[in-house]
């Protein structure tokens, strides 16, 4: 699920999520990593034994410059195709945001690309909005800046 997830963003246009060589045995030491761990949780919706969807969050902390450190961050969420639109994501987020809750975090951020309209709406709809916009320059766009005295 995880590579279908990660060849949408690269069809979104973005080059940065291309799967590298041995991206399996990363994304399992990554997702293990968020296992029995009390800053880090990975969820699946199941049925019948079959995993149908999945969350990754963890529980960050910013400086010590900053009043609100802690803040929860949902790295991924992803339903398959054919169980979409019946409230699982809905409830891999509400049991996510329940899970932060419980750690006493008020705040919870997250990413998605500006083309993904299915993900902007599903944010949207559990109440999430935006609060920042991220800008990229390209190699390209890099290469002709020279500084300048």
């Amino acid at each position: 699920m995880w590579k279908e997830l990660a060849e949408f963003h690269v069809d979104l246009g973005g080059p940065e999520h291309r799967l590298a060589r041995g991206w399996k045995a990363e994304w399992r030491r990554f997702v293990r990593g968020h296992i029995g761990r009390k800053d880090r949780v990975c969820l699946v919706a199941e049925i019948d034994g079959v995993a149908i969807g999945f969350l990754v969050a963890a529980i960050p902390t910013r400086p010590k410059v900053f009043e609100r450190r802690p803040y929860g961050h949902v790295y991924d969420v992803f339903v398959d195709a054919a169980h979409r639109s019946r409230g699982v994501g809905e409830a891999l987020v509400n049991a996510a945001l329940e899970w932060c809750r419980t750690r006493r975090v008020d705040r919870v951020e997250l990413y998605t690309h500006a083309r993904n309209e299915p993900g902007l709406r599903f944010w949207r709809r559990m109440g999430f909005e935006t609060t920042s916009t991220s800008w990229i320059a390209e190699s390209e766009r890099l290469a002709g800046c020279e500084s300048q005295p």
